[in-house]
């Protein structure tokens, strides 16, 4: 019977004798309920089959209602020979037909379900792995950059003495051994290498050119560089990071670099069953199967393959591919003969991405069990015990997830937290228990103004949360920022955060990652320290007394205050190395630091500035006469003479430098001036004594 001759229910009811319709009357509210909830509600089955499906239900209001048709239009003779049954048995099968239809779009609800909870379970594992890779690349990163800066590094390149070659060296081995980099080396502005951590080793890089790597070449011109690749002289993979090392003037006489092994880093990989760290070819270089290292994901070009041969960055093996095209975000791939979901996400260096490919056999054997019980469900009219069957097992794959994506978060050693759209906290794992000291029963559902910011920041924080709830964007989100977090104790400690944004039902959601760095805020003022401390001495060096000296003019100019800067020199010091050795020439230095000390006050800056050079700035002095301050350091000189058991007698010549506010000089200017009043002095010296 063709959809257009079923006549609407309503001409049905017209048609029937008013005393009958209160008969009937359950059989029409059933018809407008199952109607209404598969038909006319129903945007999506009305816009795919939903004319089938309502000419199923006028069928079964026909069958029902066959009696009074066959009185009324004469049709009874075909009803007996075709509906031979009585109406009361048509409810039921209805109800079956009707049940069987809703398990077919049940069935695939839950198919969808199942493919959209494995997907995302896939897409939080990739987001944990490329968090993981970015953060350690970060750190090898911040320290070459930090490496560059340093004082050591420098002099070094430029003047390729042994003394320079050595205290960059010394540099290089501690960073190397700080960020635990494989090797840390020293590259002039041709790629020759003069310096390196691994100088003493068998596969030593000094002397080797690295012009040709992509790091060097990107630094040279000033750029931070990075490489994924297989080393050339240790046949290990690693990560190189480059960056210039740049003089006052700002021209490029080096690179500096660190290679950190990616062995630890792929340790997180065989979590999971396939989980690739691909370039943008699909060249395979960390792979939770050690067999699929340095194969392609893809069949590569004859171009591709054969540019990437002779780089030699993943070896000269031909790149035998795995699938036989590119694979994408949300697709399926088939390995082995089993069905996988692909996440791949991007870490913004070059191209390169994770992988993961998630097992999605789940997906046919929920489909298989769905159909099984809407059968069941059918043959036994269990409506209810369907229905709750299909909620437990949804609830059960998304316990399932959760459960996975627990396991993940609590192996993560940084703090991941979620914020709701109204800023309370809805997940904490295990990470952020240790670092705040709160439980994540003390956290959920609380704001986490309340518990983690500190009360000066919350009203900048809360401003900037209103407009994140209506846009999902902020000065934060995709951003890695430090700032001070708080404790449960009330304390306070430095942390790196990185926030990103989901939507979530139409709802702006955030989610934290918290770094714990105190560790390495200490870190980084010791190297600072050791940057502008003299090691023989314990004074400023050359470098540090410029920077408080430059600081401290800055002051007496406002303040006109008056300034004496006084420059030093030991006599002597060649013939105290010749006779009696550099040891005791250092002990001479180590001398007149400790005379120096005695003789000015502790908030004056001392600095050795290099040899037998040394500089005071005195401020705001006691004495109005320099030569009284000279007086007595004389006095302390002739103190020290006295007591310790030289060889030699301790001679210093000094000169002085006034700095007047109403006529400002600057560091240097004194500096020379000073300079040139001391070797006037040393003149005098040996006038006298000649």
């Amino acid at each position: 019977m063709p959809c257009t001759t079923i006549k609407p229910l309503t001409e049905f009811m017209s048609i029937l004798p008013p005393e009958r319709l209160d008969y009937h009357l359950p059989g029409f509210i059933f018809y407008e309920i199952i109607d209404s909830v598969l038909g006319r509600n129903n945007e999506r089955i009305r816009q795919s089959k939903s004319h089938v499906l309502r000419l199923i239900l006028h069928i079964l209001c026909i069958i029902y209602l066959n009696r009074e048709f066959s009185a009324v239009s004469g049709v009874d003779s075909l009803r007996k020979k075709i509906f031979n049954l009585s109406p009361w048995w048509m409810l039921p099968i209805g109800l079956i037909l009707v049940l069987f239809i809703a398990g077919l779009l049940v069935t695939q609800v839950i198919r969808n379900n199942t493919r959209q909870a494995i997907r995302s379970d896939g897409e939080s594992s990739a987001l944990v792995v490329s968090i993981h890779i970015t953060s350690e690349l970060k750190k090898i990163e911040g320290a070459v950059q930090s490496l560059a800066g340093s004082p050591w590094i420098l002099p070094a390149l430029v003047s390729r003495q042994s003394r320079d070659i050595a205290n960059a060296e010394s540099a290089l081995d501690r960073y190397n051994s700080a960020f635990g980099a494989s090797v840390s080396y020293l590259m002039d502005a041709r790629g020759q290498t003069i310096a390196s951590s691994n100088r003493n080793a068998p596969d030593s890089f000094i002397g080797k050119s690295y012009s040709f790597r992509p790091y060097f070449q990107e630094a040279v011109k000033g750029n931070p560089g990075s490489y994924f690749g297989l080393g050339t002289t240790s046949g290990k993979r690693g990560f190189y990071a480059g960056f210039p090392v740049k003089d006052r003037q700002g021209k490029i006489q080096g690179v500096v670099a660190m290679k950190a092994d990616v062995d630890e880093m792929e340790n997180i990989f065989s979590k999971y069953p396939y989980c690739f760290f691909i370039s943008r070819s699909g060249i395979i270089f960390l792979s939770s199967k050690a067999n699929l290292v340095f194969k392609s994901l893809w069949p590569l070009d004859r171009e591709t393959s054969s540019a990437l041969l002779a780089s030699g960055q993943f070896g000269n093996q031909p790149f035998e591919p795995i699938f036989p095209k590119e694979i994408t975000d949300g697709t399926d791939a088939v390995l082995s003969g089993n069905l996988y979901l692909v996440s791949r996400k991007l870490i913004g260096h070059e191209g390169w991405s994770v992988v993961l490919l998630s097992p999605a056999d789940n997906i046919n054997s929920h489909t298989f069990i769905s159909i099984m019980a809407t059968a069941a469900v059918c043959l036994f009219v269990l409506i209810f015990s369907g229905i709750i069957y299909f909620v437990n097992r949804s609830r059960q794959i998304i316990r399932h997830g959760e459960k996975k994506l627990q396991t993940i978060t609590s192996a993560v050693q940084d703090a991941i937290m979620m914020i709701d759209h109204e800023g309370n906290i809805s997940f904490w794992n295990e990470a952020a228990e240790k670092v705040f000291g709160y439980s994540a029963r003390d956290t959920i559902g609380k704001h986490y103004l309340e518990l983690i910011v500190p009360e000066r920041n919350r009203e900048a924080f809360e401003k900037g949360f209103v407009g994140f709830r209506k846009t999902g964007q902020g000065v934060a989100i995709g951003e890695t920022m430090e700032l001070e977090a708080l404790r449960k104790d009330g304390t306070e400690f430095p942390a790196e955060l990185s926030l990103s944004a989901t939507q979530f039902r139409d709802q702006w959601i955030a989610v934290g990652i918290v770094r714990d760095i105190t560790q390495r805020r200490q870190n980084e003022e010791k190297i600072l320290a050791l940057s502008i401390t003299d090691q023989l001495t314990g004074l400023h060096n050359r470098r540090g007394f410029l920077a408080f000296a430059e600081q401290q003019l800055k002051l007496a100019d406002r303040n006109r205050r008056r300034v004496l800067l006084f420059f030093a020199d030991l006599d002597g010091l060649k013939d105290i190395n010749d006779t009696l050795g550099h040891k005791e020439g250092d002990q001479a230095i180590a001398d007149v630091a400790a005379v120096l000390k005695d003789t000015f006050r502790s908030s004056d800056i001392i600095a050795r500035m290099g040899g037998d050079e040394f500089a005071i700035l005195a401020i705001d002095p006691e004495e109005n006469n320099m030569e009284l301050i000279m007086n007595r350091l004389q006095a302390q000189v002739d103190l020290h003479n006295s007591q310790a058991e030289r060889k030699y007698q301790l001679s210093i010549s000094v000169g002085c430098s006034f700095y007047d506010p109403e006529s400002p000089s600057s560091v240097d200017e004194l500096m020379a001036s000073a300079d040139a009043l001391m070797y006037e002095q040393k003149r005098k010296k040996k006038s006298h004594r000649a």
